[in-house]
């Protein structure tokens, strides 16, 4: 996980708004040794697909964070609702394979659910 994504975690901690999990056991440990209470685990991306769809309408969360294995298999209606989605903010980090090729940057995916740059530098 890059430093700014952990620096977006931090500050909801903060808010005391809440974070949120999904993936398969292995990177759920992590998460809970890190503090993260809600985790969700996912055998595969359709199981993943409901609890992700289920989080987005919860109004305590700030950030899901999900497995890019997970989300690779996800229908298509549901990853335009997490693109539109501006809270709560889905962050997608590497499974055991290592990381997608074709992931934004956490900036860029809150660039555009808010419409701005939150640090200030329009990088394209």
């Amino acid at each position: 996980m890059r430093a700014p994504e952990l620096g977006k975690i931090a500050m909801a901690a903060e808010r005391k708004e809440k974070i949120a999990a999904v993936g398969d056991d292995a990177m759920l440990t992590g998460f809970k040794l890190a503090g993260i209470e809600r985790v969700h685990p996912a055998a595969d991306s359709a199981e993943g697909e409901k609890i992700v769809e289920r989080l987005l309408a919860d109004g305590e969360l700030g950030i899901v964070i999900v497995s890019e294995e997970i989300v690779e298999g996800f229908d298509w209606k549901v990853k335009k609702k997490i693109e539109a989605a501006a809270k709560p903010v889905v962050i997608t980090v590497p499974g055991r394979k290592g990381p997608a090729e074709q992931t934004e940057s956490l900036g860029k995916l809150v660039k555009r659910a808010l419409g701005f740059d939150l640090m200030g530098k329009d990088k394209k």
